[in-house]
């Protein structure tokens, strides 16, 4: 701006020697200007809008999810020369290329383009950077608009069977032959009255017909709930091929907690990574799609930390469910420790199922067990994943 200045009062001198009094209507206009162009930029600044619009905010690694840029003029005065850059999470799109463009009254410019959801996260989309100018260099300001939108990028969810894992390897509802509690809805057939049978149980009808006192038998039933326990610690997994291996452990859960969802189980998830948002760490047991949702969005959050030992993590959340329950507890090795603690849950009456990702089991005597046992040992086998990995 102050070259337009300087201009003007080198004309106004020229002027009266030269004599050619018409400068002056130049030195006017170089005065006037920039004023003209003060007030379009700011009048610009003032009406420029930026929308953001997205197909989809929660995706699975496999979808894809479109977004729209919209830049919108909302006044009368036009944008002659306006610049912006959008910023994408490289995870999911290549950087997008700034573009130049002008705007006239009450315009509108859209730019769209599609993230794949190639990597599990929670991304921030933008910010976008804008630059008005003159067009000349003589009068720029920039802007910039925060990223209020954001995208979710689930875990990648495979078939148990494809993890190396069989398709029975949670315990779920089961018949326990002790009388317990006794299902009403689940019939199982007719037997002699014994002494101590109530009377409400007395089968009339069939008692009638033959003669002797019928009563009903039922089966017995307990619902049982299922935990999710993933190790995040970074130390568990070391440093060779970290991020290979947590990502395979968290898909491991979230593949882990669709199937039992999906066979009507009760499940939950306590996990010992680092939640950024919420700063959350355990889910309660419960059922159905939007409870799956919520398992996936966290896991879809988490990440590895150094500051959380998994063993005191397992003893504080194994408390969360009763006797008979399954826990499911995702881990690199199966330790000296790790075992002791799983042995001396297995006397306090809980299930353990322990996947291990590492290459090698060291408590081979539990590996592949019967469902029926109190402690089972299954090994991820997943091939790109060993090979990936290494010795």
């Amino acid at each position: 701006m102050k070259y337009f200045l300087i201009f003007a009062i080198i004309v106004i001198l020229l002027a009266p020697v030269s004599g050619v009094y018409e400068l002056y209507y130049l030195a006017y206009i170089s005065l006037a200007l920039p004023l003209v162009l003060v007030f379009l930029i700011k009048q610009g600044v003032k009406n420029l809008k930026v929308e953001r619009v997205v197909n989809k905010d929660r995706i699975f690694a496999t979808e894809s999810s479109k977004v729209k840029l919209n830049l919108i003029n909302q006044g009368i005065w036009p944008i002659f020369w306006l610049s912006y850059k959008e910023r994408v999470p490289i995870q999911l799109h290549p950087p997008l290329k700034g573009e130049v463009i002008s705007l006239g009254s009450f315009a509108e410019y859209g730019l769209e383009y599609t993230l794949q959801g190639r990597q599990r996260g929670m991304y921030d989309l933008g910010p976008v950077r804008v630059k008005l100018g003159d067009g000349l260099g003589f009068i720029e300001t920039e802007l910039k608009f925060d990223a209020k939108e954001k995208l979710i990028v689930y875990p990648n969810i495979l078939p148990l069977d494809d993890l190396g894992l069989p398709s029975r390897i949670a315990f779920g509802d089961l018949i326990w032959p002790q009388r317990i509690y006794r299902d009403p809805t689940s019939f199982r057939g007719l037997r002699e009255y014994q002494l101590g049978d109530q009377l409400k149980d007395v089968y009339w009808t069939a008692s009638a017909s033959t003669g002797e006192l019928m009563v009903k038998e039922y089966e017995s039933t307990v619902t049982l709930k299922n935990l999710i326990l993933l190790n995040l610690n970074q130390d568990d997994y070391g440093v060779k091929r970290l991020k290979l291996q947590v990502e395979s452990a968290i898909e491991v859960a979230a593949s882990l907690a669709k199937y039992l969802i999906e066979v009507n189980q009760t499940v939950g998830l306590a996990t010992n990574g680092c939640d950024p948002l919420a700063k959350r760490e355990f889910i309660k047991p419960g059922q159905g799609s939007g409870h799956l949702m919520e398992i996936m969005e966290l896991l879809a959050r988490v990440e590895p930390t150094e500051d959380k030992s998994f063993l005191p993590f397992i003893s504080q959340y194994s408390h969360q469910v009763s006797p008979g329950s399954t826990l499911l507890i995702i881990t690199k090795v199966d330790s000296e420790e790790l075992i002791k603690t799983a042995l001396q849950l297995c006397k306090q009456g809980l299930n353990i199922v322990l996947i291990v990702l590492g290459r090698e089991v060291f408590h081979p005597q539990y590996l592949n067990k019967s469902y029926t046992e109190s402690l089972v040992i299954y090994q991820l086998n997943r091939k790109e994943d060993i090979y990936a990995w290494g010795r």
